[in-house]
C-alpha cells in the first residue's frame, strides 16, 4: 500500500479538462479562432462542407488507419507501448495514426477535419473518444503530415505548437520512416499536452489569489 501511495505522488495525472485555453484555426479559410465554434465566423466553414467537399465512406476511427500496411506488428507494439507511457499522465486524450494517399492539391488539414467528422461513430464508446481524439493524418505520396483534434481538446491545444512538431518530423515524413516519426510525435504530443495543463495550472492559482485578496479586503471593511 506504501508503495502505491509514494508512486502516485511522483506521477502527477491530469484530466483533459485541466488544460488551458488556446488558439484554434478553421480548416477553410485558416483564420485565427479565440473560441470554439460550429463554423467559422469569417468564412462559414463546417463540418458539413468537409463532408460534402470528400463524398467518400470515411474509415473507423482508430489507433492505426493504414490500409497499406505500412505499421508492422512491431512497430504498432512500440507505438502502443509509448502511447500507454502518455497515458499514465494524460488518460483522457487518445492519438491515432492515418497513413493515406491524396493528390497534391488536397488540403491535409481539410482531409483530417473531414476524417475527424465522417469517420462512424459506432457505438457510445467511440462516442465518448471522438472528441478528445488527436488524429495525426500522413500523406504517404507527397511527404506531408498534418493534425486533427477533436473539438473538445482542441480549445485546451496550442495549433501553432502542433506546426512546429510536425516541422521537426518532416524529414522522418518524407522518408516514410513512420515509425520514429510516430514516437517522436507522441513525445511531442506529451509536451504540448503538459505545456496546456502547467498553464491552466497557473492561471487557476492566479485566480485562487485573487479570491483570497478579495475576500480579505471585503473582511477588513
Amino acid at each position: 500500500m506504501g508503495k502505491d501511495v509514494t508512486d502516485s505522488r511522483k506521477r502527477k495525472v491530469y484530466r483533459a479538462k485541466s488544460f488551458a485555453v488556446s488558439a484554434m484555426a478553421c480548416p477553410g479559410c485558416h483564420v485565427t479562432l479565440t473560441e470554439a465554434a460550429t463554423e467559422c465566423a469569417r468564412c462559414g466553414y463546417s463540418g458539413s462542407h468537409t463532408v460534402a467537399r470528400f463524398p467518400y465512406e470515411a474509415p473507423a476511427m482508430g489507433r492505426f488507419i493504414d490500409p497499406q500496411g505500412h505499421f508492422s506488428e512491431d512497430d504498432r507494439m512500440r507505438i502502443g507501448k509509448s502511447l500507454a507511457e502518455l497515458a499514465k499522465k494524460f488518460p483522457q486524450p487518445r492519438i491515432c495514426f492515418s497513413v493515406v494517399d491524396l493528390d497534391e492539391e488536397t488540403d491535409l488539414r481539410e482531409f483530417g477535419f473531414w476524417m475527424m467528422n465522417a469517420s462512424p461513430v459506432p457505438d457510445q464508446n467511440e462516442a465518448e473518444w471522438r472528441p478528445w481524439t488527436i488524429l495525426l493524418v500522413i500523406d504517404d505520396i507527397n511527404g506531408r503530415a498534418s493534425v486533427t483534434p477533436g473539438y473538445a481538446i482542441e480549445p485546451f491545444l496550442d495549433d501553432e505548437a502542433w506546426a512546429d512538431l510536425i516541422r521537426k518530423e518532416q524529414m522522418h515524413f518524407f522518408g516514410r520512416d513512420y515509425v520514429n516519426a510516430a514516437l517522436n510525435f507522441i513525445q511531442g504530443a506529451g509536451m504540448i499536452l503538459n505545456q496546456g495543463a502547467s498553464r491552466a495550472e497557473r492561471k487557476i492559482r492566479g485566480n485562487r489569489a485573487v479570491g483570497s485578496r478579495k475576500q480579505r479586503k471585503e473582511k477588513r471593511s
